[in-house]
């Protein structure tokens, strides 16, 4: 009887060690994706950079903070992206496979990107990336009032941008006029003749602004 108990005792710490070998280790967890406000793009979990991970099914809550950017994850299985132009907070609930993912910036792919490894993936090569182009600036350079309605404004800027051009009285919008480049002119057309007085001339491209006085005599 004492045999036959340290059998049945063996058999079932058997079955217990396989069980326990056969179900999967948990790997789920929530990482932490952000893009802007300036010119940088992250993938952590707990505050440090994701450089490698477990297969599993992960929880990410992006974070995009830039109307010029967005964070676009793409690898074995996943493809996920913000818009460019929008901004905000969403989740999203991703599966990983053994590989290699890579997160970026659609609108600056070559400056603003990372990757990671999962599983037995071999580790990512780490590469120097060049420094993110400078703030952009706009400058009117001048503002002249050309026809009775109509001011006219000399633009540049430090990279070819989409520029805004608006003409204010106070706080009333007279005009818009809009063109993209390095360098351009814009006229700016009331809908009635301008009366004598002081305006205002601004261009704007993204957090870029600049402004210009403009007299009617």
């Amino acid at each position: 009887m004492k045999t036959l108990g340290v059998i049945l005792t063996l058999v079932i710490a058997g079955l217990a060690a396989a069980v326990s070998v056969a179900r999967p280790a948990a790997t789920d967890g929530t990482l932490q994706a952000t893009v802007g406000p300036g010119y940088t793009i992250n993938l952590t979990q707990n505050g440090t950079k994701v450089t490698q991970l477990a297969p599993g099914t992960y929880t990410i809550d992006v974070n995009d903070q830039a109307s010029i950017h967005n964070f676009h994850l793409s690898g074995p299985g996943v493809d996920q992206a913000t818009d460019i132009e929008g901004t905000g907070t969403t989740t999203w609930t991703v599966t990983f496979q053994n590989g290699t993912y890579t997160y970026v910036c659609d609108a600056h792919a070559t400056t603003m990107r990372g990757t990671f490894t999962v599983g037995s993936a071999p580790a990512p090569t780490t590469t120097t990336s060049a420094p993110p182009p400078a703030a952009l600036k706009v400058r009117i350079s001048s503002a002249r009032v050309v026809k009775p309605r109509t001011v006219r404004l000399a633009v540049t800027a430090t990279r070819s941008a989409r520029l805004t051009a608006t003409l204010w009285k106070g706080r009333t919008k007279l005009a818009t006029s809009r063109a993209t480049g390095t360098h351009a002119t814009l006229n700016l057309r009331a809908k009635s003749a301008l009366k004598k007085g002081r305006y205002l001339a601004k261009v704007a491209s993204g957090p870029a602004v600049a402004s210009k006085a403009v007299v009617v005599r």
